[in-house]
């Protein structure tokens, strides 16, 4: 069982048994009061990133270090990765509301986002995609903004100290995606069909709440194509690698700069050794006021680096090398994978590496045969000039 699903099974104890001594009356409602009658949503959320908002233990050791640099970090961290606490103002986490991460309650009293700033209704009516809604548990309203990329736009695009640190939303709003009307809820929120609610009316789509995106292996595997062509010319080669973000609407990687794609390339010849290899990384890198890498982004001043994927894009890579004389086969392999590092709390390293697209192709030669080499036609010709010399000297000498 992963540290995360730990983590999770930990949290939903803690909220079930402290809702009676902190749910006061009025404030947001714990998502568990709503399993009663949406228990495929409510199980979908709580396997989700934003059920462990608060308690991933990759946030719990940035957060850590956060509030070490500077205690301000403490709200600017809270109103995304516990949003109620815009609302309650508990940013010592004392509630279960509060420790819920990004709860039911808070998504869905949301009526607006400004300038990444959330506009709410905490009282009901609770809003949706919906519009025929209809139950005696609260009432409904249907929300457009619940069908829209906006509504993530609040929390999936911040900066600080001026700098854009993670800009999902705009990478989105400015690609193709946008522009056809494919929303982030379309990739992230897959749709099945059913009921919404425990005896509700059958539906086409019902939006799936696990959220999957840059921490599930198989969502990214959908993510690239890699296309591979080879030339030879004497024993010079030049591998071509056309590597296309194909299936998702905004930078690969996107989120935070820590999470980076790597592409490793490789050649080897028929009795597998390792004629040439390279790697490339593509990724943002920020920099601090002193010009060195800023492994916490709260420090960066300015964007060093950024060659990362746009959505839709193609590029070109490629690499040369010279093959050994005789050499009989040769295997080429590139692989690009996604690559997330984080020290947790216990100063142990928390690692994803999920392999996205690879191409392999094997092409074989035939070996020229070497024959013995006929000598130089000067040195025939001087050889034969230096016997008839000898010859014609010994006639000279005789009486």
């Amino acid at each position: 069982m992963s540290v995360k699903v730990i983590y999770g099974v930990i949290l939903g104890l803690m909220v079930m048994l402290v809702i009676p001594a902190v749910q006061a009356a009025g404030e947001f409602q714990i998502s568990y009061s709503c399993a009663n009658c949406h228990q495929d949503r409510y199980d979908e959320w709580s396997r989700s990133m934003h059920a462990l908002a608060v308690s991933d233990p990759i946030f719990e050791a940035e957060y850590l270090r956060a509030l070490q640099s500077d205690p301000k970090y403490r709200n600017y961290c809270l109103t995304c990765h516990s949003p109620t606490t815009r609302i309650t103002n508990d940013f010592n986490l004392t509630k279960s509301i509060s420790v819920e991460g990004i709860t039911c309650s808070f998504c869905h009293s949301v009526t607006g986002v400004e300038n990444n700033n959330y506009t709410f209704n905490q009282s009901n009516p609770m809003q949706g995609p919906y519009r025929d809604s209809n139950t005696d548990a609260h009432a409904s309203a249907y929300s457009e903004l619940h069908t829209k990329s906006e509504l993530c736009g609040g929390c999936h695009d911040f900066s600080i100290n001026g700098v854009p640190i993670s800009q999902t939303y705009t990478e989105w709003k400015e690609g193709p995606y946008a522009a056809e009307g494919k929303q982030c809820q379309d990739c992230h929120m897959e749709t099945k069909s059913g009921a919404a609610a425990k005896n509700g009316t059958i539906r086409e789509k019902v939006y799936q709440h696990f959220w999957y995106g840059g921490h599930t292996g198989q969502f990214l595997e959908k993510a690239f194509q890699i296309e591979s062509s080879m030339q030879r010319t004497g024993d010079r080669v030049k591998v071509t690698l056309n590597i296309t973000n194909s299936n998702v609407g905004h930078m690969i990687p996107s989120g935070l700069p820590s999470r980076k794609v790597v592409l490793d390339f490789k050649a080897s010849d028929e009795h597998g050794k390792m004629l040439f290899s390279d790697q490339k990384v593509y990724s943002k890198t920020l920099v601090d006021q002193y010009g060195n890498e800023a492994a916490d982004f709260w420090k960066a001043v300015s964007i060093a680096k950024d060659n990362r994927f746009k959505p839709g894009e193609s590029r070109i890579e490629v690499f040369e090398f010279d093959v050994p004389d005789g050499t009989g086969k040769l295997d080429t392999q590139a692989a690009l994978t996604y690559q997330l590092e984080a020290e947790i709390i216990t100063k142990e390293i928390e690692s994803v590496n999920v392999e996205l697209a690879k191409v392999s192709n094997t092409t074989t030669w035939e070996t020229a045969k070497t024959t013995p080499k006929a000598p130089a036609p000067g040195w025939t010709v001087s050889i034969m000039a230096l016997i008839i010399a000898a010859v014609l000297l010994r006639r000279r000498k005789k009486p």
